[in-house]
């Protein structure tokens, strides 16, 4: 392989190293030390994409293109793709967040129980997403039971909670731990 695949490679192998002392790091502590975990995986990762862009500039022969990848361009590659994952991993939390300011500015900055409750029931929310399926042709509804019509979705499915039984253990944030 050419020493210029491994300079590429480099930042991605990086990110993985985040990504799993991250997961890690989360599954370890039960899920309560999720930006610590973060914070550890980033560090982590970034150790390695040092170490790796010293080793390459060791190995293979050196010259501007090299350094200037190694020294500059690597770390701030990694970096990126590091708050990439970060955000990606935010997302959930930031829109749950989100739409509770919403619903508490809305009403004048405050907002009770039984009112984020109304908003945010499971029943209610469950019918918005029956419905989205059902306006998108993904499911029909036969006999009073749900059908699976459009199967487009399903390995994105899998491959989501098969992330979360590696993370969290379980397929849902609210399931209880085995």
């Amino acid at each position: 392989m050419a020493p210029e695949w491994f300079y590429l490679l480099s930042p991605i192998l990086a990110l993985a190293v985040m990504v799993v002392v991250q997961a890690v790091a989360l599954r370890a502590r039960r899920g309560d030390w999720f930006f610590r975990s973060v914070v550890a995986g980033f560090l982590a990762g970034l150790v390695v994409a040092i170490a790796m862009q010293v080793t390459l500039l060791q190995v293979f022969p050196r010259n501007l293109d090299r350094w200037i990848l190694a020294v500059v361009a690597n770390p701030a590659i990694y970096v990126m793709l590091a708050y990439c994952f970060f955000n990606f991993i935010n997302l959930g939390h930031a829109s749950i967040r989100i739409r509770i300011f919403k619903e508490c500015h809305d009403r004048g900055g405050f907002i009770t129980h039984e009112e984020l409750r109304a908003v945010y029931d499971d029943e209610r929310i469950r019918d918005v997403r029956l419905q989205r399926l059902l306006e998108g042709g993904d499911i029909v509804k036969e006999e009073g039971r749900w059908k699976l019509v459009n199967p487009r979705l399903v390995p994105v499915a899998n491959l989501v909670f098969a992330l979360k039984r590696f993370v969290l253990r379980r397929e849902s944030e609210f399931e209880k731990l085995s």
